[in-house]
């Protein structure tokens, strides 16, 4: 019942309905379910999940599943489990010279950079993250068609329609 197999789909709903805001906590819920893991297993698996700590609402911490929701559209079908959630992590996208600002809810801006980063397109020279905002920095020469196509792939769609006028067929000054 230790198998890696069984324990991650149990960690993303532990995660997912409870506010955990500490390894040991996790730990504890996962030996109620019958899961006896160490402290480095659990590391391990939360990095595997991609897993952060993010401050709520009320200012407190807790861990979110970060890859399955991909600021509000799914990536994979076939990963571990997928987050519940009905609003998005994104909130906005703009773009100003080889500047592209996105606006995020609290504390999911570094995951985002990072998967932004990770996904090594031409365009991007590369992020810089906050609590809710990525700077990204953009190649000159990049058309905004380009940048349009690529922040597709991590921007929910509505908040790319809303913002459709300012990526229109010109090279980024």
């Amino acid at each position: 019942m230790n198998s890696r197999k069984t324990r991650l789909p149990e960690i993303v709903n532990i995660l997912t309905h409870q506010a955990i805001a500490s390894q040991e906590e996790l730990s504890k819920q996962l030996a109620v379910k019958g899961f006896i893991v160490t402290q480095a297993t659990l590391s391990r698996d939360l990095k595997l999940l991609k897993a952060n700590k993010i401050t709520d609402e009320r200012g407190r911490y807790r861990y979110i599943v970060g890859e399955p929701m991909i600021y509000g559209r799914s990536r994979s079908r076939n990963r571990v489990a997928s987050v519940a959630s009905n609003h998005s992590a994104v909130i906005s996208i703009s773009q100003t010279g080889n500047l592209v600002v996105i606006k995020t809810r609290n504390g999911y801006a570094s995951g985002l950079a990072y998967d932004i980063d990770m996904a090594g397109s031409p365009v991007v020279l590369g992020t810089l993250p906050g609590a809710d905002t990525v700077f990204v920095a953009i190649k000159e020469g990049a058309t905004k068609t380009d940048l349009f196509n690529f922040f597709t792939n991590f921007v929910p769609a509505s908040v790319m329609s809303a913002s459709a006028a300012m990526f229109n067929d010109q090279v980024c000054d």
